[in-house]
This record gives structure tokens, sequence and C-alpha cells, in this order.
């Protein structure tokens, strides 16, 4: 039985960037059963665009509904090809990419609070599953605390990205990324003004 990770972001107005196992891992329909397991919908266009506008942004292609995006607000040249806003892609619909899931029962504009299970009956592959959320947190698919190490543990890195687990900037200490060659330099998130509502 191998292990399946699936790292998760904090939510923007319920909008969250998930991967599984890594980067661009997922066909379309493994995104919809992800989100479904996560007890959401694939994002549409529209809520994605009411997320970043609440400050989200990352630098990994994902499915949402009808398209392949990148919500970006700081311009880096290996993210959308340097280009801010919602980023669409417009080729390669049948390939792997990550998942833009939404959760409608989020009320804050920003949330890192841990997703501590997911509903594996949506799932076809019923490996060993870990959740590893935003603020570090891990967990197995029965709401326990996941005590193993994960795979990408211990390798830290300043610069954003998805704005998952694997992500950190240098005023967030708490959430890591496995592939940090992948980015280059960009202006840490904690630099984009924060439109959380406090609530």
């Amino acid at each position: 039985l191998s292990i399946t990770e699936f790292n998760i972001s904090c939510r923007y107005g319920g909008v969250f960037h998930v991967e599984k196992n890594g980067r661009y891992s997922l066909t379309r329909p493994e995104a919809i059963e992800l989100c479904r397991a996560l007890n959401s919908t694939l994002a549409t266009l529209e809520q994605l665009k009411r997320a970043h506008e609440l400050g989200f942004e990352t630098c990994r292609y994902g499915f949402v509904v009808g398209h392949i995006v990148i919500p970006r607000i700081n311009p880096y040249h290996l993210c959308a090809a340097n280009h801010t806003g919602v980023y669409k892609l417009s080729t390669n619909m049948t390939g792997r990419y990550d998942a833009y899931c939404y959760n409608e029962t989020e009320t804050k504009d920003k949330s890192c609070d841990p997703i501590e299970k997911l509903d594996t009956s949506f799932l076809s592959n019923q490996d060993e599953i870990v959740i590893d959320n935003a603020d570090g947190s891990h967990f197995n698919v029965d709401g326990t605390r996941h005590t193993g190490e994960s795979s990408t543990s211990g390798v830290d890195d300043e610069n954003i990205g998805s704005g998952s687990n694997h992500d950190t900037t240098p005023m967030d200490t708490s959430v890591r990324r496995s592939s940090p060659s992948y980015y280059g330099s960009v202006t840490p998130v904690s630099q984009v003004p924060d439109h959380s509502s406090g609530g």
C-alpha cells in the first residue's frame, strides 16, 4: 500500500488549491473527485476570480469548471508567463494539473484552518492517504493526526507558489515546499495587502 499525499492551501473565499503527490498529477475527473472528497466542488472561474480579489495567488495550473488557470497577483516570468490576474491556459485541456476546489460553507475571506478528514468513497484510489495542510498539520483520512514524516518534510524555501503547505514566505515558517528551484525569487505573499474582513 503506497501513501497518497494531498497538499492543501489556505482558503480564500472558500477557494483553495490542492495537489496530489506533488504538482500536476490530476486528470480533470480526478480533480472533480478529489474536490468532492474534500466536501467541496471544483471551483468556477467566477469563484476563483473572487478568491483572487481576496489575495489568492499560486504558481500552479489547476482545473476549474471549463478551464485550466493560474491566479496571479505579482508578475513572475515562471508563473503564467509573467501575467497577472486569472491566467487561462488555452491548450491541452486533457493534461494533468492540480485542482482548485470551492467549499461553499467557508465563511471567512481567508482561512488556514486545517482540513482534517476527507470522504474516501469519492476516491477511486484507496491507498493510505495523508492530508498536508497549509498550517503544517498532517492528518490521516479518518481525522487522526498523521505522525509519520511527510515525503517533503524539512525542505524550506522563501518563495511563493501554490500557497499550499509546500510554500512559505519569510514571515511564515510553518509551511514548506518540495521543489524550491521551480520558482526562483518572487515577491513574498506577506507583502500582498490583507483584504480579510477579520471575521
